[in-house]
């Protein structure tokens, strides 16, 4: 109804204003009353076709010689409008100096606690959290990661002394046999490599080696060597086997023994080491300090780094797969904490207003161009006709009420003008 009812008082006005000028034509109405009513509604019909025309102008083009470039202003003042509207968003309504003072009385900790208290916000917020540290471990175990951590794990620890630490405890270890264990375990795994089939192949070319050599020392030891392969009192594969089974029995008599001589020299060799670590002498830490060097940038760190992102990334991303992990519950009990806390201490409400009210004012001054570049693009991806049915929707009702207006108003000055005329003749 609002949408036509510019259309009906125009209607009415000359329909008013025929039917009166009719009536008084074939003398079925007399008298000045009825003249000054038909003047009111001819003075509407212009004011109704005269505004009908000024809206009409502002949408559409009329054929009209001479007023017909002044028709269709919306459309070819777009431009114009379009920066208008722009120039009024971000320097009247959404100025910096607006944006300033709306957020200088806006309590905003607390209504991010009030709003996060409710149940099915705080889901969305730890939905939110879950999602974040997500992404974040789909690429945790990308080599280039292994290498960043590696670099950081240098730079902490370059500076680090462990010399003394390791001193420390080593002499400890030492002094109550907590080493044994360790050492029992190093022992059986050196035993398997003894067994091992390239172990003898080493130690057969290194034995051969060593005959070899010892033949080049004059001829004398070459005529023994050569005198003992021919006659079999030189067996290089017998010799090989008897050093790997002296070797191998050695190794079991030391691990077996605790009070073996060769444990009891390695205990005596590595409280030597542990002393001369604690005390700082220079040749143990220069040791230690090269091994610690060493491992940090070797491929072997490396690989057993990029291990562990590997198993972390897979950890992760089993307690970030949903709501009710330990790690997630983790974390709603650390938000639910930190809510509690905030809410109960209004200097750190006033902390945190201050900070979040700076930040925002640093991305309105730094960002604040934007808002005219978006204002500008959503008018700009809309056509023509687009504009204006946005802008009727908007306004169109408002506009047919100009449009009464004007048969109303025109109306009643008619009439007054028609009154006065009366009165004056």
């Amino acid at each position: 109804m609002k949408s036509r009812i510019g259309h009906i008082s125009l209607i009415c006005a000359i329909a008013g204003f025929l039917l009166l000028e009719a009536a008084m034509h074939f003398d079925l109405l007399a008298g000045p009353f009825w003249r000054i009513l038909a003047t009111g509604f001819e003075a509407g019909t212009i004011g109704g076709l005269a505004d009908w025309f000024a809206v009409s102008a502002l949408f559409y083009e009329i054929p009209i010689p001479l007023v017909r470039r002044h028709t269709n202003i919306i459309v070819k003042n777009r431009d114009k409008l379009t920066e208008g509207i722009v120039e009024l968003v971000t320097t009247k309504w959404l100025s910096p100096e607006m944006l300033r003072e709306k957020l200088a009385g806006v309590e905003i900790a607390k209504n991010v606690v009030q709003v996060l208290e409710e149940p099915h916000n705080m889901d969305r917020t730890l939905d939110f959290i879950r999602t974040v540290f997500y992404r974040f471990t789909e690429d945790l175990d990308h080599p280039k990661m292994a290498v960043l951590l590696q670099k950081l794990l240098k730079d902490q620890i370059q500076d680090l002394d462990i010399a003394g630490p390791l001193g420390s405890w080593l002499k400890e270890a030492v002094g109550q046999k907590k080493h044994h264990e360790i050492l029992e375990m190093a022992i059986g795994e050196i035993s398997k490599s003894i067994e091992e089939p390239d172990t003898r192949k080493l130690v057969y070319k290194k034995l051969k080696a060593a005959v070899e050599e010892y033949a080049q020392k004059d001829w004398i030891k070459k005529s023994a060597i050569w005198l003992g392969k021919r006659t079999g009192g030189i067996d290089l594969d017998l010799l090989t086997d008897r050093l790997l089974d002296l070797a191998l029995v050695l190794m079991g008599e030391t691990k077996n023994d605790p009070q073996h001589p060769v444990r009891q020299k390695l205990d005596q060799y590595l409280l030597e080491f542990a002393n001369a670590l604690e005390s700082g002498e220079e040749q143990a830490v220069s040791y230690v300090e090269q091994l610690k060097h060493n491992f940090i940038l070797n491929d072997t760190a490396r690989v057993i780094i990029q291990d562990m992102l590997y198993k972390l990334k897979n950890t992760l991303e089993g307690q970030l797969s949903h709501a009710r992990t330990p790690f997630m519950e983790l974390v709603k009990r650390q938000l639910v904490r930190f809510l509690d806390e905030l809410k109960g201490d209004p200097e750190a409400q006033a902390k945190l207003d201050a900070w979040l009210k700076e930040s925002l004012e640093k991305l309105v001054d730094k960002y604040h161009p934007e808002l005219g570049n978006i204002v500008r693009s959503s008018l700009g991806r809309l056509d023509d006709h687009g504009m204006m049915q946005q802008i009727k929707d908007k306004v169109g009702d408002d506009l047919q009420y100009i449009r009464l207006n004007g048969a109303v108003v025109g109306g009643l000055v008619g009439i007054v003008i028609a009154v006065l005329r009366w009165l004056l003749l």
